[in-house]
């Protein structure tokens, strides 16, 4: 069996975008993308779900001009023995907060959750090993803001 590259990985994310974050789902992929120009001043950084021909959502619009600090907003996690980071896409009443961390006795946790109205109605655990670049020098060189509604990973109480 070959490894293959971490950047051969499955994306929702068109070659000519960063992959922030992807991961499988099982039938269906999360992937966070972004243009190759991202910063905090240019650029896009998007959400999108489904499958590679089938996108059930990507979020904010990018016909749409927003500023990302109105629509993302990001946090870094601390865990005994580990770390971690999410970002938050903020659409209406529904978050859809995309995270990576690792904890001792626990182990590695990613994935997507969904609140709506700041109540989680869904959480999909990754199946694989996600492409991640979820880190604090990610969230700095983006200029996002810190999270206001702290993210408890599902299934850690």
């Amino acid at each position: 069996m070959t490894a293959l590259p971490v950047w051969a990985a499955e994306s929702l994310c068109n070659t000519q975008e960063q992959v922030i974050f992807s991961c499988s789902l099982g039938k269906k992929m999360v992937s966070v993308c972004a243009s190759n120009d991202f910063s905090a001043s240019s650029g896009y950084l998007q959400y999108r779900f489904g499958q590679k021909d089938a996108l059930e959502l990507a979020f904010p619009d990018l016909t749409e001009p927003a500023p990302a600090d109105q629509s993302v907003q990001a946090r870094t996690l601390m865990f005994a023995g580990g770390g971690g980071g999410y970002l938050r896409f903020i659409n209406g009443q529904h978050h859809y907060i995309v995270y990576t961390a690792i904890g001792k006795g626990w182990g590695a946790k990613d994935g997507v959750a969904v609140e709506k109205n700041n109540q989680l109605i869904a959480n999909l655990e990754c199946q694989d090993i996600p492409v991640s670049k979820l880190s604090e020098e990610f969230f700095t060189h983006a200029g996002l803001s810190a999270d206001q509604n702290e993210f408890q990973i599902p299934g850690l109480d």
